[in-house]
């Protein structure tokens, strides 16, 4: 994530590849954000909601307001300047290349943005024997929950309500596995 300090130094020029995808996008994206989320884009970008709605008649939107957009939203910022149709996930990697295209480079290294690192897989003489599997009746593997991931133990009700309203808004953006799992958290709080 880009901290505020290094999104207030971005420049306020286009950097949309396709202005009709990005006015789309953008609109439907800003009009599925809660509130707390559209207050938290513009106190990043240091923008006012006027220049949003610049966005949806021009189609032009800012480095300024697509990274903090994408981070909130937590979806991929090149969906945002129509360079992909895929909403998919919001990633620092992503982040990084486009800063990268679009000749922030002192930005990446002020802001400690490193490359992902790729681990290579060992040689095959070298490769872990994988332990042999267990058999776990299938009502018993219904119940046994999915591992969570470290830290979440920490989250408040606060917490969990920004990622159920991300995930809202991650269904009517039409991405990919979302609808399934909101169904499956509704099951679960209502059972």
């Amino acid at each position: 994530m880009l901290a505020v300090e290094y999104i207030l130094q971005l420049k306020q020029s286009n950097i949309s590849v396709d202005g009709d995808k990005t006015k789309e996008r953008v609109e439907k994206l800003w009009k599925a954000a809660d509130a707390e989320q559209k207050e938290s884009i513009l106190e990043q970008a240091g923008i006012k909601v006027a220049t949003v709605y610049r966005v949806y008649r021009t189609g032009s939107i800012s480095a300024k307001l697509a990274v903090p957009m994408a981070q909130t939203l937590k979806i991929n910022p090149f969906y945002l300047t129509g360079q992909e149709d895929d909403p998919g996930e919001y990633s620092d990697s992503q982040l990084r290349k486009l800063l990268k295209n679009h000749g922030y480079e002192l930005i990446i290294k002020e802001a400690n943005l490193k490359r992902p690192y790729n681990r290579q897989q060992p040689p095959a003489e070298e490769a872990p024997k994988v332990p042999e599997t267990v058999e776990v009746e299938p009502e018993v593997a219904t119940l046994l929950p999915p591992q969570l991931p470290p830290g979440s133990d920490t989250l408040d009700s606060d917490d969990l309500r920004i990622l159920f309203d991300a995930l809202t808004i991650r269904v009517k953006a039409g991405i990919p596995d979302a609808k399934d799992r909101l169904d499956q958290i509704k099951l679960i709080i209502l059972s």
